[in-house]
């Protein structure tokens, strides 16, 4: 990556650098490299959460945080079953503790300073401070 030159070779060279083999897809790396744009986060790939009769294994999870994330691709989510099935597992997560922030893929690929300042927000208003104003939307 290091050889990458022109229009968006720093992004496609955070996006390797982020890159992990844990990770389900190339999506989830991408998330994970605006991630790291944000100081005090410590994202794991594919964190298994468990607690009595719950288990769920998360697209990033910081369990110092209790903090989900995960990257939603409309695919996944187009049926009565599956539907049910990310309610119950934000709800489960919920009971455990944990705060879920889900991002579109047009979040992640078109609108990346959006999803930093959802980030950086989120642990502003742990720390008591004020959430600045979100960047203006692309679409």
């Amino acid at each position: 990556s290091a050889r990458l030159r022109g229009p968006g070779a720093g992004a496609a060279r955070r996006v390797a650098a982020c890159a992990d083999a844990r990770a389900a897809n190339p999506f989830e790396s991408v998330l994970r490299a605006h991630c790291a744009q944000v100081p005090g986060l410590r994202l794991i790939p594919q964190l298994q959460i468990a607690d009595t009769g719950i288990f769920n294994v998360v697209d990033l999870g910081d369990p110092r945080l209790a903090l989900v994330l995960e990257a939603e691709g409309f695919e996944h989510h187009g049926s009565r079953s599956g539907l049910r099935r990310d309610c119950r597992r934000q709800t489960e997560l919920a009971v455990l503790g944990y705060s879920v922030l889900r991002f579109s893929w047009e979040d992640v690929m078109l609108e990346p300073a959006w999803v930093i300042w959802a980030l950086t927000s989120w642990l502003a208003t742990r720390s008591g401070m004020p959430v600045a104003e979100p960047p203006a939307r692309h679409t």
